[in-house]
């Protein structure tokens, strides 16, 4: 698996700094092995670009893997009613990224089900994280990026330049642009 095409596939938005993170499950590696060295190699390499990597919960089928830009994660769940939210799920002791990250990814581990405050870690719109947990995923006004109960039209919007952005990223490498040079400051 090259995981440069994955992350163009899956990350281009996060890549291109039009969002905070994206969460990738990648499959199970031949013989045993884990993505702990190719994650150690990614931060090396673009962390300085302000792009981290962080596995959030690994089994012997998958790998979810967190694509993140950690100031602007921060700074989203710090705002008052986002921590006010989170608080409900045990992030009330939470004071830098890395505990946020670590109890995200004890929350994984839990019972092995998707949290779905995890939305909030992804950038998605409180309304719409409050919408999915009251409809049970159910009764969204519009599916894209994320299920919206909210502002459908600022949704619609950034789904828009999300998939742009893909497309044009996805055009790039098929060219031969580096990942590396894809990835915005």
């Amino acid at each position: 698996m090259n995981l440069d095409c994955v992350l163009i596939n899956h990350c281009s938005p996060t890549l291109a700094g039009l969002k905070q993170a994206s969460l990738l499950c990648l499959p199970r590696l031949e013989d045993g092995h884990t993505y702990d060295g190719l994650i150690e190699n990614y931060n090396h390499k673009y962390n300085g670009k302000g792009l981290y990597f962080r596995i959030l919960y690994a089994c012997p089928k998958r790998t979810l893997l967190y694509v993140y830009r950690p100031n602007v994660v921060l700074r989203y769940i710090q705002r008052r009613d986002i921590s006010s939210f989170l608080q409900q799920f045990g992030y009330a002791d939470c004071q830098d990224i890395s505990a946020f990250l670590d109890r995200l990814a004890s929350r994984f581990a839990e019972d092995g089900c998707f949290p779905h405050e995890a939305g909030i870690f992804l950038g998605y719109p409180l309304e719409d994280v409050c919408g999915f947990i009251a409809n049970r995923g159910n009764h969204a006004k519009l599916c894209g990026e994320w299920k919206v109960y909210g502002d459908v039209h600022a949704a619609a919007r950034t789904f828009q330049r999300y998939t742009c952005c893909r497309q044009d990223y996805l055009n790039r490498f098929a060219i031969g642009t580096t990942l590396e040079s894809l990835i915005v400051a």
